[in-house]
């Protein structure tokens, strides 16, 4: 029988061995019963579990309460373990010339030739996501550190013995770590953080993060750099370094790049300075795998702006230089500056990637924003896929999802060349940890202190203010400018360090996103529960309208929302009775300020082709880069009121686009960016139905009865029928609440014109003049024209202006009202007297 038979043969035979385990537990197959089967079987990955202490029966009893969260799940590990096995061949020296090895016997190099057990056992290990996986961490087995003892091992190095543990003495698995044993995750409200005990060092790994190694690239050596310390393989894997100190690690010693040999790399490129990876050891895991193999070697970064795919480059120099392998660092800009020559460009290509092969110093070389070098220039795009397919100088990148897709995956050839690695943006305890680390590095630079909550602060509060950003780098951000600031503004500048808490942050984080220092800093339990008496305050009339806007935003408040907006609502009702303001009141009460919200009149986008000024025009038409009036207005400002008024009056198209808004809460626009509406409170207005209500009203009393003035349930349903007429239905059923105005009675009127007329007072005490009105001034108003039923309060403000303000800016230009002095209203005989009563002066 040949070799590839009898291996081919082996991983059958560890097939059926494993289909026979589920069948005799009438169990379903899975990927514990094919590790239980590689621990039945003679062989290295049979003794590195019987190392420690496992047998096909723990096995199976650690995994029985595991089921598979990727489908084909076995079938995909056979696969992986076969895809091992070619990688190993490329690394299973079969000459025997390279004596600094450690020495490979002739079975063992046998073994490497096709699948085996082993390979299958690092197949099994390679995701987090496989039952086998979860089975050996049930057991209290460290599955990174079984993995790299594996891979050496496939790779023909002989591993120092472990001592066994016996197992007739072993004990039940224990049980996972409870989640109060692991670090606090992130509160949601920052003053939720306890004060700071004594703990491990900031940077300490969790309790679910210990254990865990970064384990070597075992790279391609070729060249001058192939006789190094290849026995250093065997040792233990050295754990990423969580508290070492930028700049002090192996990239940042003396080794830098010889210039003698390399001239153009040492004029635009430097030594990458080793920075600490947090919560990322699985996408470093990945890296050093694809760098690894022997095609295809090249790992791109690929994510969103400031998700960290430059410090994750920045945390592989101490692996790599663990390994020899110097991590160089080249600008992109700096590779295209001053290539306007035909050719130019392609030629440095070329010399980076040839004097990276002569150095005597294996090199690593790492361009960032890879997008601005593809888009130089065809030329540079072809001399990167005849560089890259020798698969002789690792090449390491990173850009964005969206350039990925458009220039190196729409390019099927290059796409070979390099292996892409998502890095998704972090939740919000990983950020937290990330965080912490940063501030390690901000907080000697800008001579501060960071307490815990303002650490949590930054990035819950970045998460609902900076919606458009990625986390860590936007509660970063935050951090730095806090400390800048705080610095700047102490008083005692050459004193100790100043602690940065969340009164510094919350100014900090006021100034980048333009929302009220009392908001930040003020609870959501207390600003919600008063919320129907801060709208009642302005709007008057609609006390059980307002109560339901409220209960709705309550329920956001609560977190109970998911990614919808805070609240969207539909406000019918005849003109003049107060949807509008009950938009102004929102903003103030809810953002600090009548200013946060955007208003757009929908009766201006009466056509189809308006839409592209709503979004934005598509890319090839004039004023593409504009962006679109609402998608614009929310990307400056995602937190905010929303008022669309006049609704009915927009096209069909322009309607349905909001559909999405109010669905999932997002909106693509002309350029293909997402633009976030979760932080925004929608409404609509419509005057549909104000006919008919007004008919009703007029006509019969008899099934309208109206109680102290205010319109009856009836009147409303007619309003909501008539809009469902006139609406896409789809669109009218995704409102939160739809709500009726109805017309305001004569007393509510009345104090409308109190209201109207402290307005006018507040804003005479900027001219230091006083107004006074008596009662008998407001009935004035109303019987002068003030109270019509059907034009709602838009009257009062006329007649507000015509009899009380008109005659007061006459004084005031004439004199009669100076500094200091009072403006009385009142009536005598019938008419309206305003009296300035002048200042008096002492003595």
């Amino acid at each position: 029988m040949t070799q590839p038979e009898r291996s081919e043969s082996e991983l059958s035979s560890l097939r059926k061995i494993a289909s026979d385990l589920a069948a005799s537990r009438k169990e379903r197959p899975t990927t514990v019963h094919l590790l239980a089967a590689v621990a039945s079987k003679k062989g290295p990955a049979a003794e590195l579990l019987r190392d420690r202490g496992l047998d096909r029966d723990s096995l199976l009893k650690a995994g029985r309460s595991f089921d598979e969260e990727i489908a084909d799940a076995t079938a995909r590990a056979l696969a992986q373990a076969r895809e091992v096995s070619k990688r190993a061949r490329g690394h299973v020296s079969t000459d025997g010339a390279d004596r600094s090895r450690p020495s490979i016997s002739p079975d063992s190099r046998l073994m490497m030739v096709e699948p085996t057990s082993l390979h299958l056992l690092v197949a099994l290990l390679s995701d987090r996501r496989l039952a086998s996986f979860r089975a050996l961490i049930q057991s209290g087995v460290d599955a990174v550190r079984l993995r790299t003892a594996a891979l050496s091992l496939a790779h023909g190095v002989v591993l120092p013995r472990r001592e066994t543990r016996p197992l007739e003495r072993q004990q039940p698995a224990a049980e996972p770590a409870p989640r109060s044993e692991r670090p606090s995750v992130v509160p949601l409200s920052p003053r939720l953080v306890p004060p700071r005990t004594p703990a491990p060092p900031p940077l300490a790994l969790p309790a679910r993060d210990r254990g865990r190694t970064a384990r070597r690239p075992v790279l391609p050596v070729r060249g001058p750099a192939a006789k190094t310390k290849r026995a250093e393989v065997v040792e233990p894997p050295k754990v990423l370094s969580r508290t070492r100190s930028p700049g002090r690690g192996p990239a940042a010693s003396a080794l830098g790049i010889d210039k003698g040999v390399a001239p153009f790399l040492a004029a635009i490129a430097s030594v990458a300075v080793s920075r600490p990876a947090v919560r990322r050891e699985a996408e470093i895991d990945r890296v050093l795998d694809v760098l690894a193999k022997h095609r295809g070697n090249s790992p791109c970064l690929v994510g969103a702006a400031g998700v960290g795919k430059s410090s994750l480059a920045a945390a592989l120099a101490e692996p790599l230089a663990a390994e020899n392998v110097t991590l160089v660092e080249i600008p992109a800009s700096a590779l295209i500056a001053g290539t306007g020559a035909r050719g130019a460009l392609c030629e440095r290509v070329a010399s980076i990637f040839e004097e990276a092969r002569k150095h005597p110093r294996k090199l690593a070389l790492f361009i960032d924003d890879l997008h601005e070098l593809l888009g130089a220039g065809d030329e540079a795009v072809a001399e990167l896929k005849l560089q890259l397919s020798r698969g002789d100088v690792a090449l390491i990148t990173a850009t964005s999802s969206e350039h990925y897709r458009r220039m190196i995956e729409s390019d099927a050839q290059l796409g070979r060349r390099f292996s892409a690695i998502e890095l998704e943006e972090p939740d919000e305890e990983d950020a937290f940890f990330m965080v912490r680390a940063a501030a390690e590095a901000l907080g000697p630079h800008h001579r501060v202190s960071y307490a815990d909550e303002a650490l949590a602060a930054a990035v819950s509060w970045s998460i609902r203010y900076l919606p458009a950003r990625a986390l860590p780098d936007k509660a970063i951000t935050v951090l730095d400018y806090a400390g800048a600031r705080a610095r700047r503004t102490a008083t005692d500048k050459t004193g100790t360090a100043i602690s940065v808490g969340l009164d510094e942050l919350a100014h900090a984080l006021a100034d980048l996103t333009s929302v009220p220092v009392e908001r930040l800093l003020e609870t959501d339990r207390d600003r919600m529960l008063a919320l129907e008496a801060d709208l009642g305050s302005r709007v008057i009339g609609h006390e059980a309208e307002l109560a339901r806007i409220a209960g709705q935003l309550r329920k956001s408040a609560a977190g109970l929302r998911g990614r919808r907006p805070l609240g969207s609502f539909l406000l019918l009702g005849p003109t003049g009775v107060g949807k509008t303001e009950t938009a102004k009141a929102l903003a103030d009460a809810l953002f600090g300020s009548s200013d946060a919200m955007t208003r757009l009149d929908l009766s201006e986008f009466a056509e189809p082709h308006a839409l592209a000024r709503l979004i934005g025009a598509p890319p090839g038409y004039v004023g593409h880069e504009a962006g679109g009036q609402l998608t614009e207005a929310v990307r400056k400002r995602p937190y905010q009121v929303l008022l669309l008024d006049e609704i009915e009056k927009a096209h069909q198209d322009v309607l349905l686009t909001f559909l999405q808004v109010l669905d999932e809460g997002h909106l693509t626009d002309g350029r293909g960016r997402r633009v976030d509406f979760a932080n925004i409170v929608l409404l609509c207005t419509s005057n549909l139905g104000s006919r008919d209500v007004a008919a009703a009203m007029k006509g019969s009393s008899v099934g309208f009865a109206r109680s102290a003035g205010r319109p009856t349930g009836e009147l409303a349903d007619v309003a909501r029928n008539a809009a469902k007429k006139q609406l896409p239905i789809e669109l009218y059923n995704r409102f939160d609440e739809v709500l009726f105005f109805g017309p305001l009675s004569r007393g509510e009127i009345a104090k409308v014109a109190q209201l109207m007329v402290d307005e006018l007072a507040e804003a005479l005490l900027t001219r230091d003049v006083r107004l006074e009105a008596d009662s008998e001034a407001i009935e004035l108003l109303l019987s002068s024209g003030g109270y019509d039923p059907e034009l709602g309060a838009r009257p009062m403000r006329r007649a507000v202006a015509r009899l009380i303000e008109g005659p007061i800016a006459e004084m005031l230009l004439r004199g009669d009202l100076g500094p200091g002095s009072v403006a009385l209203v009142g009536v005598e005989n019938g008419a309206f007297v305003i009296d300035a009563v002048p200042v008096r002066r002492a003595g």
